[in-house]
């Protein structure tokens, strides 16, 4: 007797594996929409749900219910008004748009700078605490975010991307590996990191009055 094939759902929010035979009309929650990221909350435009941190913008439950599809879904990403504004004035003050991952590497270094310099200013200061999870740290690094603990976070042990993941239209890149373009969201996931170390705790950050 010959074995059904078993397929993955392509639908976002599912990417669950499913026989044929097994797919009704209940079998899937998926989004219908499109993917959202707006400094550091992230959601879907077809529900309410907000996530800040990746792994549980992963998690957000699927808010429509069908059919498992192993049909490819192109993904498109929400262009709000705010992002479009933000690069016009990007575009304005610099003469050009964007060109490279170079020069956008620049500008969030120069942002993040300019950040700090008025934090000062005001006399706010960044107080942290680590984020724990099942008793255990979580990773910082981009492409790991993995749990640890403090004894087993030894050198070689952390695989992850030293820059940010940049989403363009379709086009998904990571700024530390700009040769690896990638338009679907499975073969994104899967690029390779191109770092070795150790684990580093991620931390929530509270702003206080110094």
């Amino acid at each position: 007797k010959k074995m059904e094939a078993v397929k993955k759902c392509q639908r976002a929010g599912c990417r669950k594996e499913y026989k044929e035979s097994e797919n009704i009309n209940t079998s899937c929650k998926f989004h219908n929409g499109k993917p959202m990221f707006h400094d550091v909350k992230k959601g879907w435009t077809c529900c309410n749900q907000v996530a800040y941190e990746w792994d549980e913008f992963e998690k957000l439950e699927g808010c429509c219910v069908g059919k498992h599809s192993d049909e490819k879904q192109e993904t498109e990403f929400f262009k709000s008004s705010t992002v479009s504004n933000a690069q016009k004035a990007l575009d304005k003050a610099n003469g050009a748009p964007i060109k490279d991952i170079n020069e956008y590497n620049k500008i969030q270094a120069e942002k993040k700078q300019k950040e700090d310099e008025e934090k000062k200013k005001l006399g706010i200061v960044d107080e942290k605490k680590p984020v724990i999870k099942q008793g255990k740290f979580q990773c910082s690094h981009k492409g790991c975010g993995k749990l640890f603990l403090e004894e087993d976070n030894l050198e070689g042990c952390c695989k992850y991307h030293s820059g940010d993941a940049l989403f363009h239209d379709v086009k998904k890149v990571w700024t530390c590996c700009p040769d690896k373009e990638s338009w679907d969201w499975d073969e994104f996931m899967k690029i390779p990191t191109c770092c070795v170390g150790m684990h580093e705790k991620k931390y929530k950050q509270v702003l206080k009055l110094a």
